[in-house]
């Protein structure tokens, strides 16, 4: 093959020979896999070596004639990408079952996807195909790709090949007419649900719900979309999804149920029910102890109030205390788990009144015992009372108050210290570079009009600064 090709590039223009010969050389190397090496070449011959040498001889040849035609045509876009060189390499597979010659397809003025979507027709589709059925050259699935070509030569859904479900003529009606974008699973799931008498809104939410995943135990996912297909209540994607998942659970554990008798309402109110059931065992399974630091916590009356840190001991109370003080403490788990950090809670309890509320969240660094952090809410700098607070519980237990805080609030009537006024000269070089920022500015705008202009900038006697634009 690759000597018939050699003579058959003699009588081509010497740029396409070129080409020609590239080819013909990636056809003949080695049948190991050396990878893709960045040029096109290395590209061509990783699919080469894909394909027997000995066997189904026809692959090497569409390929080949595949790549001649393209570049004949010009198409140097399509060809530069990886990706299409594979789409190429993928419709060689079928090379021995397209209904017409290659070297008769002409190229489109169309972007590259375009052009390739107009090669796959002309080669396999006798007879219109869904659009959304171009894509399947590139995925993988030979399946998919052989009922391309099955519908191309004008054969039935019903007569593709295993095909994984069981369509009615509606059915069937349906999943030809499912536009471009959808997948081959998602159009199987909307064609039936369409079947069915679902809405069309309803059929799209099935087809891009997890019922694409896959077609195991088709039988019981029957009669979950005819009961989803039916059911009058307004049904959402997030629902639908936490419905199946749980509806799911119920397969695996309870292998004769039915849905006859159960109504959207209550299976989304159980599957709620089983979220929650799960989320909190995920959480108990995730959830880190430690024992308490050994610091002994604040605990200070005053009037009708009480103030006491809390220590912290678990990764739940820390992602609660987080999320009521909005900052990020739940990401100090693991260092209160390894005994190198502690974290309280300050509170204020009141006398006659439910809860508390929440002053600060702290955090101590047990190597040193010092108060390493101490934040209010959306990581706020604490109070006055706060830091006096902190004080205390520092002298009595021997901690170093090193965290950061805006002393200007902690002494009232205090006036912070003015600022000493900058000495002339750093004002007038103030001026000088705002002087320098404004003449950018117009120059940027003049562009072209002023290049061969500058600016002289002058600084006066009296302090002033003067801009004299000069002409070269």
């Amino acid at each position: 093959m690759e000597t018939t090709t050699l003579k058959t590039a003699i009588a081509m223009p010497a740029r396409e020979a070129g080409f020609a010969a590239m080819v013909a050389r990636a056809a003949m190397q080695r049948t190991e896999l050396t990878g893709n090496k960045g040029t096109l070449e290395s590209v061509i011959a990783l699919h080469f070596a894909r394909m027997s040498a000995t066997e189904n001889l026809w692959k090497r040849e569409s390929f080949t004639m595949l790549l001649l035609h393209l570049y004949g045509q010009r198409c140097f876009g399509l060809l530069r990408v990886p990706d299409f060189i594979e789409v190429l390499a993928t419709m060689s597979c079928f090379g021995n079952k397209m209904v017409r010659d290659i070297a008769e397809w002409e190229a489109c003025y169309a972007p590259p996807e375009e052009q390739l979507a107009s090669l796959i027709r002309h080669c396999f589709a006798q007879y219109p195909v869904p659009e959304f059925m171009e894509h399947v050259f590139a995925t993988g699935n030979k399946i998919h790709m052989l009922w391309y070509v099955q519908l191309g030569r004008g054969e039935s859904v019903f007569a593709l090949s295993v095909f994984p479900v069981k369509f009615t003529n509606k059915m069937s009606h349906y999943f030809r007419l499912t536009p471009a974008g959808y997948t081959v699973n998602q159009a199987i799931r909307g064609g039936k649900a369409l079947g069915y008498g679902a809405a069309i809104e309803r059929a799209e939410m099935l087809a891009w719900s997890t019922l694409a995943d896959g077609f195991e135990h088709e039988a019981f996912w029957a009669g979950v979309i005819q009961f989803l297909c039916k059911a009058d209540e307004t049904v959402t994607m997030d629902k639908l999804q936490a419905v199946l998942a749980y509806v799911d659970n119920l397969r695996v554990n309870q292998p004769y149920m039915s849905m006859q008798g159960r109504t959207w309402a209550a299976l989304l109110r159980q599957a709620e029910e089983w979220h929650t059931q799960q989320a909190l065992r995920r959480c108990e399974e995730d959830r880190l102890y430690w024992p308490a630091s050994g610091v002994e916590p604040l605990y200070i009356e005053k009037g009708d109030s009480v103030f006491a840190a809390v220590e912290l001991t678990d990764s739940n109370v820390l992602y609660e205390e987080g999320e009521a003080m909005h900052h990020c403490v739940a990401e100090y788990d693991y260092d209160c788990y390894q005994g190198s950090s502690a974290i309280f809670s300050l509170r204020e309890y009141q006398a006659g009144a439910e809860g508390f509320t929440r002053l600060a969240t702290v955090e101590v660094c047990l190597a040193n015992r010092e108060v390493v952090q101490a934040k209010g809410k959306y990581n706020e700098f604490i109070t006055d009372e706060v830091q006096a607070l902190l004080k205390a519980w520092a002298e009595s237990e021997s901690l170093a108050l090193t965290h950061e805080y805006d002393d200007g609030f902690y002494e009232p009537g205090v006036q912070p210290a003015p600022v000493p006024a900058q000495p002339e000269r750093e004002q007038s070089w103030m001026w000088i570079k705002l002087v320098f920022w404004i003449v950018f500015c117009i120059m940027k705008m003049c562009g072209r009009q002023h290049r061969d202009s500058e600016y002289r900038i002058e600084r006066m006697p009296d302090g002033s600064v003067t801009v004299e634009q000069v002409l070269r």
